[in-house]
C-alpha cells in the first residue's frame, strides 16, 4: 500500500460497470498488438489557455512523441516514452485587457529555450495498458492533467459491449465507456471516452483492433490556478507504426535515445551491452551520458576507466557519479551514529517522480504525495531529501513544476507533501510528518542532509515546519514567504537557532511584501544564531520565485549545509505536545498556556534547563553532545536534579527501525517539578 495508489485503484480497474445490456458484446478481449523493436511515432498538440481575474494567456506546443517497446517478459512490455519538443508559442497574452505578446513573448521564447526540449519516462505495462507502477508525474508542460494521459491507455479487461465501462489508474479517477466504433486513419476504431470524477476532464481514445494500437488521443479539461482557470487540449494522432527496430538503433538516435535509455533504467531484464553504453557516453549528450552512466551503475555494467574519464572531466556534473561508479562501496555509518547501525533499503524498479500513498499510525484518511526518486538511488548509499512546498493552496503537483528541471541533475530525493491549504495549520503539519516518516522508512535517506524549502505560501511554511522540527533539517530556503509577518511563525522564531537560513525575495513583490522576509531576517540576526541567516533581494523581480526562477541561489545555498545534530543550547517555544521533542530535548507533559524553555550544556559538562510551564521532560544524552568525558550535572530552573556519569547509548542499539540512526539512540533522563 505504501508504494503508490495503484494498490488501491487496481481493485476498481478489474471490475466492469455495465451501463448498457442492449448493446451486442465483443467476443475478443482488447489487447495491444506491441512487441521488442515496436516503435510508434505520435504528431501530438498540446495547447492551454489560462483566464485569471488581470490576465489572459494562450500557448501551443507541438511535439513527436516516441514509443519504443524495448522487451517483453512473463507478459509485461517495457516500453520507453520520448516526448520531442518540435516548437513552443505563445499566442495572446493580455494583462488588465491590454495586449501584452510583443512584450511577453521574448520572455516565453527565453523560458522554452531554458527548458529542456526533450521528456522522457518508461513503464512495464501488460498487453491490456495496465501498468505496473505508478506513472511519471512530472512532464513535459506544468498541465495538472498530462500526467493522467499517455500513448498507452488501458484498454477494458475483458469482452465488452457498446455503453460498459472501467476504471482508469490515474489520479482524476477517470471512467471510461465504449462509445461505438468509427474510422480513424482509414481504419475502423473503438472509440472510448473517459470522464473525470467532477466532470471536469474528459479523455477520448480510438483503439484500432486492425493495427493494435490507438490511433488517436484527445484530452480536454480545466481546473483552478491562482486567481483564475487553466483550460488545457490535447491530441495525439499516430503518425507512423515500425516493427522489428533494434535497441542499438534507438540509442545513436538523438529523438530516440532517453526513451530507450529510460527502458534500460526501469527494466533490468531488458539486454544492453556495455559497447551500447559506451557509445552513448562517447555521443557527447549531458543528459543521456548521466542515464547511461546510471544504467551501468544500477547494472554493475561499468564502462573502461578511460571512457569514465573523458566522461568526467568534460562534464564536472557528471564527476561525481563517475567517482562512485569507480567506487561501488555501500555506504559506511555516519559520524555520530552508532558504530553497528548500518542502513540500507530496497530500491523501488521505478525511479522518477511518482505518487504514493502513507498509511497513518492511528486512524484516519491515507496520505498522498509526491517523491522524486533520481535514477542514481540503489538504497545501498543515503541520498539527501529537499522537502518542497509549493505556493498558493499548497498543491504539490505546483510543487513538481516549479522545480522539476532545477533538480533534474541532482541526487536529491525530493518529496512534495500536499497541504489542501495554508502550511502552518497543525493538520497540514500531521500530514507532512506522516509522509516524510514514510519516506525515512522506506528509503536510506542521509538525516545530515535534509532540508526544507518553499515558495510564497510555502516558503512562510518552510519556517513553520523547522520551528517544529528544527532537529530534522540541515537548512531552511524561504522563497518570497511571509515570514515573521505571520504569528504563527513570528512567535517561534527562536527555535531556528542552530539552522542555516536563506531567504530570497523580489523587491518589486506586491503579493507579501519584501519586507517581510527583511525584517524577518533581522530579527533571527538579533539572536546570534548559529549561523547567521542570508537575505538575498533581487531588484526588478515580483511574485515570481520558485526553485526554477530563484537563479539557482536555493541549491548553492544547500549544496554543504550539514545538520548539527547535538547543538549544545535548544530553544524551544510551543503551544501544544504534538510534536514534543527539539533534538535532545523532550517536553512529556505541560501545565497550561505557552511553553518557553531553554536547554545549554556548559563546557564542565553542567547541563542548565530552564523552563516556563513545564510540569515533566526528558533529556536524551549522548557523548557527543558533550564538551568532555566525565560525569553531568542537570540543573532544572536552578535546582540540580541529577549527578552521575552517562551510558553508553550505542552498547545495546540494534538496527533501528527509527527514524533517525543518531537521535533515536541515548541515555534518556527523565525529570517532574513537584
Amino acid at each position: 500500500m505504501h508504494n503508490s495508489l495503484l494498490f488501491s485503484v487496481r481493485i476498481f480497474a478489474s471490475i466492469l460497470l455495465i451501463a448498457s445490456a442492449s448493446a451486442a458484446q465483443t467476443s475478443t478481449i482488447w489487447r495491444y498488438d506491441l512487441h521488442p523493436g515496436d516503435h510508434l511515432v505520435y504528431n501530438y498538440t498540446f495547447h492551454r489557455e489560462i483566464h485569471t481575474d488581470e490576465a489572459q494567456t494562450t500557448v501551443e506546443a507541438k511535439f513527436h512523441s516516441q514509443v519504443l517497446i524495448a522487451g517483453e517478459r512473463g507478459g509485461m512490455l517495457s516500453a520507453g516514452f520520448q516526448r520531442n519538443r518540435d516548437s513552443a508559442s505563445l499566442l495572446v497574452s493580455r494583462i488588465k485587457g491590454k495586449d501584452k505578446l510583443a512584450e511577453e513573448r521574448p520572455k516565453f521564447d527565453k523560458r522554452m529555450l531554458a527548458r529542456p526540449a526533450q521528456f522522457s519516462e518508461a513503464m512495464e505495462l501488460t498487453a491490456s495498458g495496465e501498468p505496473r507502477y505508478s506513472w511519471e508525474i512530472a512532464r513535459e508542460s506544468p498541465s495538472h492533467l498530462l500526467p493522467d494521459l499517455h500513448e498507452i491507455e488501458l484498454l477494458p479487461p475483458g469482452p465488452v459491449k457498446v455503453g460498459d465501462r472501467w476504471r482508469a489508474m490515474d489520479m482524476l479517477g477517470v471512467e471510461f465507456e465504449w462509445i461505438g466504433s468509427e474510422q480513424v486513419h482509414g481504419k475502423n476504431c473503438h472509440h472510448v471516452r473517459g470522464k473525470a470524477i467532477d466532470g471536469s476532464t474528459t479523455i477520448s481514445y480510438w483503439w484500432s483492433p486492425e493495427s493494435g494500437a490507438i490511433e488517436r488521443i484527445e484530452l480536454d479539461g480545466s481546473y483552478s490556478v491562482a486567481g483564475g482557470t487553466s483550460h488545457d487540449q490535447v491530441r495525439m494522432e499516430l503518425e507512423s507504426h515500425s516493427r522489428n527496430e533494434s535497441l542499438s538503433d534507438w540509442l545513436t538516435k538523438p529523438e530516440t535515445r532517453l526513451g530507450a535509455l529510460d527502458s534500460l533504467l526501469l527494466s533490468s531484464w531488458v539486454p544492453a551491452t556495455t559497447d551500447e553504453l559506451t557509445s552513448v557516453l562517447k555521443a557527447g549528450n549531458p543528459a543521456a551520458q548521466r542515464m547511461a552512466l546510471v544504467v551501468g551503475y544500477r547494472r554493475a555494467q561499468a564502462p573502461s576507466d578511460a571512457v569514465l574519464t573523458t566522461v568526467g572531466n568534460a562534464n564536472p556534473d557528471l564527476k561525481s557519479l563517475v567517482d562512485t561508479m569507480r567506487d561501488p562501496t555501500p555506504s559506511k555509518p555516519a559520524a555520530g551514529t552508532c558504530p553497528q547501525i548500518v542502513v540500507r533499503k530496497t530500491a523501488p524498479p521505478k525511479t522518477g517522480t511518482v505518487l504514493r500513498v502513507a498509511l497513518p499510525e492511528k486512524s484516519g484518511p491515507n496520505i498522498s504525495y509526491f517523491l522524486r526518486i533520481p535514477m542514481t538511488y540503489r538504497g545501498d548509499r543515503p541520498l539527501p531529501l529537499l522537502i518542497y512546498l509549493s505556493g498558493g493552496a499548497g498543491f504539490a503537483l505546483d510543487g513538481v513544476n516549479t522545480a522539476n528541471d532545477a533538480i533534474a541533475s541532482t541526487d536529491y530525493l525530493v518529496l512534495y507533501p500536499q497541504a489542501g491549504e495554508y502550511w502552518w495549520k497543525p493538520e497540514v503539519a500531521g500530514r507532512l510528518d506522516i509522509a516524510l516518516r514514510d519516506v525515512f522508512k522506506e528509503f536510506n535517506v542521509d538525516r545530515d542532509r535534509v532540508y526544507i524549502a518553499g515558495f510564497s505560501n510555502g516558503g512562510t511554511g518552510a519556517l513553520y515546519m523547522a520551528e517544529l522540527w528544527p532537529d530534522r533539517f540541515a537548512a531552511v530556503v524561504s522563497l518570497m514567504g511571509a515570514g515573521q509577518c505571520m504569528e504563527d511563525v513570528q512567535k517561534g522564531l527562536a527555535t531556528l537557532a542552530n539552522l542555516p537560513i536563506l531567504f530570497v525575495h523580489g523587491e518589486k513583490d506586491e503579493r507579501i511584501a519584501s519586507s517581510c522576509s527583511k525584517d524577518t531576517y533581522d530579527s533571527l540576526s538579533l539572536l546570534h544564531l548559529r549561523v547567521a541567516p542570508q537575505l538575498r533581494l533581487l531588484a526588478d523581480r515580483e511574485h515570481d520565485l520558485t526553485l526554477q526562477s530563484d537563479d539557482g541561489l536555493t541549491l548553492v545555498f544547500l549544496k554543504d549545509k550539514i545538520r548539527e545534530a547535538f547543538p549544545k543550547r535548544v530553544s524551544m517555544r510551543m503551544s501544544d505536545l504534538s510534536f514534543p521533542r527539539q533534538y535532545w530535548v523532550e517536553v512529556l507533559e505541560k501545565k497550561s498556556g505557552v511553553v518557553d524553555l531553554t536547554a545549554e550544556i556548559k563546557r564542565d559538562n553542567r547541563i542548565e534547563v530552564h523552563s516556563h510551564e513545564v510540569k515533566k521532560l526528558r533529556l536524551h544524552l549522548r557523548q557527543e553532545i558533550l564538551s568532555q568525558a566525565g560525569p553531568i550535572r542537570i540543573s532544572w530552573n536552578g535546582k540540580q536534579v541529577f549527578e552521575g556519569p552517562l551510558k553508553d547509548a550505542c552498547a545495546e542499539a540494534t538496527v533501528p527501525n527509527q527514524d533517525d540512526p543518531k537521535l533515536d539512540f541515548g541515555d534518556n533522563k527523565d525529570f517532574s517539578l513537584p
